[in-house]
């Protein structure tokens, strides 16, 4: 945790946002205002946000505290928890909305109003109110209603029929990208609104489609869209790379036990290539068939790079291709990222000490301010550990008042 984050520039401080996300996509919204100052009231049904279910979990034990997603996605926020299903806690939402700054919301459409906290009417109560809604399709349009996991969004979304081999099935990134993605634009997007908001006093509904925001431009969508517009051009699964393909490059072990990337070798970079390997059966390929060698000679060209690369540390191997001009990097696994060089030198790594998860390296700013900006200031909230302060701080309820809606299991 910084010590000095009191001293540091927040520049979203003051900014009270209501989150009723759940998942990926929109709790990386507000995770995004939370660790630049806003403060974030994170709203979890009974049971709490699907997240905490999900992995990875440290030794497979998935304690619902311990979730690494949830615990990077839910930094800096405050956690209550309210039933929307209890008229009573229904009440409670809407109390809270009154006093929030933005609403940031991620269930189906038309959920908030079946609840009777329909985004116009919220807006009408409070005139400056910004609510986002972050959802698979949009608020509107014939999937409007449909559920999205990531690989669905992959496949719909763009050029899934192009990542992987050719010989194997269609693959998708690994990971949440295109959820994260959507996430990050929702936040944009709420900023936007809010500064409008700001300048001439009305809110408004912000409809962020994770469908859209990944069409135009996650994993070169923008780019193959584009193609065809302009050409036809269907782009298909390439050949493979590396020892078991018919182009020489790829992924190659290194002393250290670390791995390097080649990739498929641009053209200007092939003599580059030899200059580095300073190897005779390389240097007679390229000599005798010119570029032409990373197809005609792609095993003897293989050989050689793995015998290059098994004889130096992986880094040693990026610094001494990339100080000759060819692009070499080193295939990070979690671990290794953890001491990467750069990434410690300029203190992205933050160690910060959750109750139950214990202390753990947290990933630092997505981006920098003059001054700061930047700040873990607290560690994702346990399961309504925040309701009782909340509930008295924003809505002036005593300890009498809770209990007895605790009692009838309005809040937890």
């Amino acid at each position: 945790m910084n010590d000095d984050a009191g001293e540091l520039l927040q520049p979203l401080e003051g900014l009270l946002v209501l989150d009723l996300t759940e998942g990926v996509a929109g709790p990386n919204c507000t995770k995004q205002l939370a660790d630049f100052g806003a403060r974030v009231i994170k709203v979890e049904r009974p049971g709490g946000d699907p997240a905490r279910r999900l992995g990875p979990f440290p030794d497979g034990d998935a304690d619902p505290e311990r979730s690494a997603l949830f615990l990077h996605l839910n930094t800096n926020k405050a956690g209550i928890v309210v039933d929307p299903g209890h008229p009573k806690g229904v009440e409670l939402l809407r109390g809270l909305a009154a006093r929030a700054d933005v609403v940031v919301e991620s269930y189906r459409p038309g959920t908030l109003a079946r609840w009777g906290l329909p985004p116009a009417a919220l807006i009408e109560a409070k005139p400056d109110l910004v609510v986002t809604s972050v959802t698979p399709f949009g608020q509107s349009g014939p999937y409007r209603d449909w559920e999205m996991t990531e690989i669905v969004a992959f496949a719909m979304g763009g050029p899934m029929n192009a990542s992987g081999s050719a010989d194997r099935e269609p693959v998708k990134l690994a990971g949440h990208a295109v959820l994260m993605q959507s996430g990050a634009t929702a936040a944009v997007a709420t900023l936007a609104a809010r500064f409008h908001a700001e300048q001439y006093g009305t809110g408004q509904h912000v409809d962020v489609a994770t469908f859209e925001t990944q069409n135009g431009s996650q994993d070169r969508r923008r780019y193959y869209l584009l193609s065809y517009a302009y050409s036809g051009m269907v782009t298909e699964r390439a050949v493979g790379v590396g020892a078991a393909g018919q182009i020489a490059g790829g992924r190659f072990d290194c002393a250290d036990g670390g791995v390097i990337t080649t990739g498929r070798v641009w053209p200007d970079h092939v003599e580059r290539m030899v200059r580095v390997l300073e190897d005779p059966t390389v240097t007679q390929a390229w000599t005798e068939h010119g570029q032409a060698c990373m197809h005609d000679d792609a095993a003897t060209i293989n050989a050689a790079l793995a015998r290059w690369a098994s004889a130096r540390p992986a880094r040693a191997a990026m610094r001494e291709a990339q100080a000759g001009g060819w692009p070499v990097v080193v295939s990070n696994d979690p671990h290794t990222l953890l001491g990467d060089e750069h990434l410690l030198a300029r203190g992205f790594w933050v160690q910060a000490a959750h109750p139950v998860a214990g202390v753990l390296p947290y990933c630092g700013p997505p981006f920098r301010l003059d001054g700061g900006g930047w700040a873990l200031r607290r560690t994702a909230p346990r399961l309504g550990a925040d309701t009782d302060a909340v509930l008295g701080t924003l809505l002036g309820l005593g300890p009498a008042d809770i209990e007895a809606l605790r009692a009838e299991a309005v809040v937890a």
